[in-house]
């Protein structure tokens, strides 16, 4: 149950809504939860620790989103409310998760999920498959299968992050983003100021994926799906599978409509994330003299057509070969 002195009150949070200024509060308790509002962007919510094993699952709602962020060293768990017109609904269920999580110890992503258990989902579930994320999962099952048959199904699954964190892939060595485009040139969409900024010592390779529209040949994601989950041995090791493709997106009911068939326009290349690689990065514009404080929201398209690729570590060439034969 929610203690009521430990909040700002509904009008007390109207009001700060209505001023049209970021706000960060923390919630009095431990551990440290910000309540936060983001009138840039349309969002409220809350940011808290994450714990060591904590890796957030899709909450299926339209409008409700968690996610793994960082903050310095700091890696925390983001809930996130984008449709101002449930701002007013959503605030008492925020206010319930960051009691959950200081007052009865649970993790802020269990939290959540018990909240909405208990509560009912705040806003209805998503009807439909967006392309984004349909050629998004292609790519990354790609990679996936390709992990999954030239080393094992177990480094695969583990290391799919599956939309929790800023890379797709953490590999034993390294760590991997996958971009899919269904352009005719090597264009992919750049969704932050942190998608293509290394993790601190790790390097960082960039997959990159162009596929194409396929009549009788190629294949459709809920295909692709059902392979690689049969790759993936039953178990724990399966169960964590299937949460990936949860966080990536997937829901079991799109496999029921009717989907585009797809194949690969050209052989899958990799790059290098060096100091020399086009990008726009937190460091960077650090560097430029760009007061981040003001940058609230960072997309760009970054055109790779016609530059080299580069040698990757075996480990990495080795299932990028492997998962292509997923698309031919």
């Amino acid at each position: 149950m929610t203690v009521p002195d430990r909040h700002l009150s509904g009008d007390s949070f109207a009001s700060y809504l209505a001023t049209g200024v970021p706000m960060e509060h923390p919630v009095e308790g431990m551990p440290r939860v910000i309540l936060f509002t983001d009138p840039a962007n349309h969002r409220i919510g809350l940011r808290g620790p994450a714990r060591s094993n904590e890796t957030p699952r899709p909450t299926g709602l339209e409008h409700l989103s968690m996610k793994v962020v960082h903050q310095g060293a700091d890696r925390l768990i983001e809930i996130a409310v984008d449709n101002p017109r449930l701002f007013a609904d959503a605030y008492p269920v925020l206010c319930g998760v960051a009691d959950r999580a200081q007052l009865d110890g649970m993790p802020l992503s269990s939290a959540l999920a018990e909240t909405l258990r208990r509560l009912g989902h705040l806003i209805r579930a998503e009807d439909a498959l967006t392309r984004e994320v349909e050629t998004g999962l292609i790519g990354e099952l790609c990679l996936v299968a390709g992990l999954a048959g030239t080393n094992s199904p177990e480094l695969a699954v583990r290391a799919w992050r599956g939309g929790t964190e800023e890379h797709d892939f953490g590999l034993p060595d390294v760590d991997v983003e996958v971009k899919t485009t269904t352009s005719e040139n090597r264009i992919h969409r750049i969704s932050s100021a942190t998608q293509l900024q290394p993790t601190g010592d790790r390097p960082l390779w960039l997959l990159s994926l162009q596929i194409t529209k396929a009549g009788s040949g190629g294949t459709t994601v809920a295909a692709l799906m059902a392979r690689v989950r049969q790759m993936i041995p039953a178990g724990a090791v399966r169960d964590d599978f299937d949460a990936c493709t949860r966080h990536a997106g997937w829901r079991h009911r799109y496999a029921d409509g009717v989907l585009q068939r797809w194949r690969l326009r050209s052989a899958p290349t990799l790059f290098e994330v060096t100091d020399t690689f086009p990008r726009l990065t937190e460091d960077l514009l650090k560097a430029a003299g760009v007061d981040l404080h003001h940058v609230t929201d960072i997309h760009y398209r970054l055109d790779l057509t016609g530059r080299p690729a580069d040698t990757p570590p075996e480990l990495l060439r080795a299932a990028v070969t492997a998962g292509r034969q997923e698309l031919q």
